[in-house]
């Protein structure tokens, strides 16, 4: 038999396990929501004016007692022209990969893809990722997909620079170039 006591305990656990649910319901939404949002949340925009007026304000000024400090120099960046691997890290073909050679490769469901993604999310000509000819650097493209492309968590519209080791997320397959 249940005491006053205990069935209070048992109704307010219930209650706050119930909102928490709710709360990572609507948290889940709401990240999914800005992932695939095409338009850059306030929170994006206000970072990125942040950065621009950083960029624009002028460098200071070094004075004649000022004593130099020396920066250790990280490992330098690869550049996008020796990257020669595309990797599946996430999703049903994780650990397979494809030479980068200087072709186009296509992804999507359809059999003459490069690279064939067998879900019910992707289109059957959904991306490409080429070399720039302008640039030689590897960029990604959406060919006009139902549910896009996300570089990096933000989804593109136009074509996009990939950098070395940069999440490209089609559906449910993740892979960066290495």
């Amino acid at each position: 038999m249940l005491t006053e006591l205990t069935f209070a305990i048992l109704k307010y656990g219930f209650l706050v396990l119930l909102w928490v649910f709710v709360w990572l319901a609507m948290r889940s939404l709401h990240k999914d929501m800005e992932t695939l949002s095409p338009h850059a949340s306030r929170t994006h925009r206000r970072k990125e004016r942040q950065a621009r007026k950083a960029a624009e304000s002028p460098a200071p000024v070094a004075t004649s007692s000022a004593v130099p400090v020396r920066v250790p120099a990280n490992e330098p960046p690869t550049p996008n022209s020796a990257l020669s691997l595309l990797v599946i890290i996430d999703g049903p073909l994780a650990g397979a990969s494809v030479p980068l050679t200087g072709e186009s490769i296509s992804l999507g469901r359809a059999a003459s893809n490069t690279v064939v993604l067998d879900d019910e999310f992707v289109s059957s000509h959904h991306a490409r990722v080429y070399q720039d000819p302008a640039t030689g650097d590897w960029a990604i493209e959406d060919l006009n997909s139902t549910n896009g492309t996300v570089v990096n968590g933000q989804r593109i519209s136009a074509p996009t620079i990939l950098s070395a080791r940069v999440p490209v997320r089609i559906g449910a397959t993740t892979f960066e170039l290495r």
